[in-house]
């Protein structure tokens, strides 16, 4: 193993380092140490390639920070170092590399990709917001607001939903959600902006509304087709798109990562724009432990995988696969010889059999050609004959996933989202989600993350009274499983074996489990406290609601406090529940 300190290859603090890095990795692809200084290293877009990231707006190249291709037992020891980023970029990306530890490094913009705006007037219709020119710089023009996010980049004001925190707690304001979206801006002065309120968003003075703008273009720290990859110790501050992306990896740690505000700029709740780790299609062992995630506006964990459909049979060995999702399309790696897929019917979400790859061809950034090794089974012919029916999902691209010691603070939408066959585990966290704590997903019908769970544990988490203070989609409890199955069949439950045992739930009157097509739940042996820091806002009236599910046990939970739901538990086209 070499020892490279970077100060002895001319590479300092104080200077854009982006191309000098890059020719240094390239001479060292191997067996390798890289030691940075504690203090500032700076990159501009001078690198750029061509790659489709999962759950990113597709474009022609992406501009890259440090870029690590085919590099092979490697460590970057950061020391504390702060690694600043001009405009949309890239910050980490690895590509085609094993044995790397990328470790003890700070990243961030000095003109940040997520903006506020602090509260210092309202009225019904109205907000008016003060955005500080020094830690979110801007202009007004065209009666709209752009903002500069640096390299000569200026990046306008999305006309999405604003996630509005309390100035008090910096926790998201109980029941506004999504629910800020205003359509009009007017310039007061003096870096004050009235903004037009169509729905009638409730708020004080002093709260703080994060203003999402740029497009989600870029992750953070990148991976694509890797193994064995650890970040450790890593702080973002800034990110314009989904914090740390990894697809088609094998065997992932992430621990003490730290999605935070840089407070010391003048931010107050805000760092990522999206999510804060995406999974896709990825196998092996994910494993997260110790991380904060604060202030994002979208969910903080994601892990699933990629759903294509086929109605189109080139013969009886090879199917046409269209991908679904905008911003999950033009996969190289969606399949390689060898690889088991399963094949879907769409209806119930039913796995109707599996078949072996022979070859993957892309023939555009939305369709590829899928060969197998044996004849296609002749029911499977008819259902791709049938449109909208027949859906693919590649199960060697499923990842066991362990999830512990995390902090999930205040954020936009969810906390975890899990959709895999492979055994998860989610221990000993803490939760103050603003929508569903924990969200078992899984589909091929709308934004086709795929994943049926066959092994989840939940245990030992502390679940706050912040969690579901909010609507999203999919936050019809604290713990929401919630496929998306057009046509429940309670014979054939989507997800099985899904354990919630040993928590400590500290709830208003909200719905605490939510269950669709679900077969062998138990929930038992939690501790469930009444919290008196809301009233009742949620539509649902049931602390438990099953529908289409099967074998389930809720027993030995001990709840403390006078609950206001009408309903203890409501069963709906279910077998076999005992309840005591």
């Amino acid at each position: 193993m070499k020892y490279i300190n970077l100060k002895d290859c001319g590479i300092l603090p104080g200077s854009d380092i982006t191309l000098p890095l890059y020719d240094l990795m390239q001479e060292n692809p191997a067996d390798t140490t890289f030691v940075f200084e504690n203090g500032d290293y700076y990159f501009t877009p001078a690198l750029r390639a061509d790659y489709c990231l999962s759950n990113t707006d597709v474009i022609p190249e992406r501009k890259l920070g440090i870029w690590m291709k085919g590099m092979e037992n490697c460590n970057f020891e950061g020391n504390g170092a702060r690694l600043w980023f001009a405009g949309q970029m890239q910050p980490v990306t690895m590509d085609h590399c094993r044995d790397i530890t990328f470790r003890g490094f700070t990243i961030d913009w000095e003109k940040p990709l997520v903006a506020e705006g602090v509260v210092v007037g309202f009225t019904e219709d109205t907000i008016d917001l003060r955005i500080d020119p020094e830690a979110f710089p801007h202009r007004f023009t065209d009666n709209w607001i752009e903002f500069d996010i640096g390299s000569g980049e200026w990046s306008p004001l999305g006309r999405w939903s604003h996630i509005q925190f309390d100035g008090n707690n910096r926790c998201v304001t109980r029941a506004t959600g999504d629910n800020f979206t205003p359509r009009k801006i007017e310039n007061l002065g003096n870096s004050v902006y009235r903004f037009d309120n169509p729905r009638k968003t409730k708020t004080n003075l002093g709260n703080v509304i994060v203003l999402r703008h740029n497009a989600r273009i870029h992750a953070g720290i990148f991976s694509e087709k890797c193994e064995r990859i650890t970040v450790e110790n890593v702080t973002v501050h800034s990110c314009g798109g989904l914090g740390c992306l990894a697809q088609f990896c094998t065997d992932l740690t992430y621990r003490g990562v730290h999605f935070v505000p840089n407070t010391a700029r003048g931010r107050l709740v805000s760092n990522g724009r999206d999510d804060g780790m995406h999974i896709t299609c990825c196998s092996g062992m994910i494993t997260i432990t110790e991380c904060t995630f604060v202030g994002l506006m979208d969910d903080p964990i994601n892990v699933h995988g990629c759903c294509v459909t086929s109605n189109e049979v080139i013969d009886e060995y090879t199917l046409r696969c269209r991908y679904r999702h905008d911003q999950a399309c033009g996969f190289h790696y969606w399949a390689e010889e060898g690889d088991e897929v399963a094949f879907i019917e769409r209806r119930g979400m039913s796995k109707v059999g599996s078949a072996r790859v022979k070859s993957h061809v892309l023939e555009g950034n939305g369709v590829f050609r899928l060969e197998f090794a044996e004849k296609i089974p002749e029911d499977i012919i008819a259902m791709a004959h049938t449109d909208e029916l027949l859906a693919l999902d590649n199960l060697t691209h499923t990842a066991s996933f362990t999830c512990t010691k995390n902090r999930f603070g205040s954020c936009r939408a969810r906390g975890i989202l899990v959709s895999t066959p492979k055994p998860v585990v989610i221990a000993e966290n803490y939760f103050a989600s603003s929508g569903s704590a924990i969200l078992v997903a899984g589909d091929a019908n709308y934004w086709f993350e795929s994943g049926e769970c066959h092994d989840v544990e939940i245990r030992d988490n502390v679940f706050t009274d912040v969690c579901l203070s909010s609507m999203y989609q999919f936050c019809d409890g604290v713990i929401s499983i919630c496929p998306v199955v057009p046509e429940p069949d309670v014979t054939k439950p989507f997800h099985k074996n899904i354990r919630v045992i040993g928590n400590t739930f500290d709830i208003t009157d909200t719905p605490l489990l939510y269950a669709l097509s679900c077969g062998g739940l138990t929930f038992s042996g939690n501790r469930i406290f009444k919290s008196p820091a809301a009233e009742k806002w949620h539509p649902g009236d049931w602390r438990i609601k099953l529908k289409a599910c099967r074998d389930v046990v809720l027993t030995g939970n001990t709840w403390v406090g006078t609950f206001g739901l009408p309903h203890d538990v409501i069963a709906e086209n279910c077998e076999n529940v005992y309840y005591n």
